[in-house]
């Protein structure tokens, strides 16, 4: 279903770390940034606005959004981990994968995948947070 509709989520960004908030979002993640917007998984109707917050305590207990990928779920978290992203949760359930990560100002956000699709034949059943469903 297409929506014209533009969707706009609010990131906390915590002072002194807009840059590496536009880099994990930019480079990390692979969003496509503009200026303070990035667009969520690259959808041109799903924008994040990287917005200052003068809140100090951890500003988002739950997941601010959660993004799809198609397949070799088991790579990306390789790739991401690589980087210095966090994972409080990876998980492999009945219906795909989960996995649950931390951008640098700690606003939790979650990653999907319908696929168990691994062309790299990597395994990440020991990593400590993962889980099995």
């Amino acid at each position: 279903m297409k929506s014209d509709k533009l969707v706009v989520i609010f990131i906390p960004v915590r002072k002194g770390m807009m840059e590496k908030m536009k880099t994990f979002y930019g480079d990390v993640l692979s969003f496509t940034i503009y200026g303070s917007e990035f667009l969520v998984n690259n959808i041109e109707n799903i924008r994040g606005q990287l917005q200052y917050s003068e809140i100090t305590i951890d500003i988002a207990k739950n997941p601010l959004f959660q993004f799809n990928i198609e397949s070799n779920f088991p790579e990306y978290c390789i790739s991401l981990r690589q980087q210095g992203v966090v994972f409080n949760l990876l998980a492999m359930t009945p219906g795909g994968y989960m996995a649950e990560i931390m951008d640098p100002c700690n606003n939790s956000i979650l990653i999907g995948c319908d696929s168990f699709e691994n062309n790299g034949n990597v395994d990440i059943s020991d990593w400590n947070e993962y889980r099995r469903y």
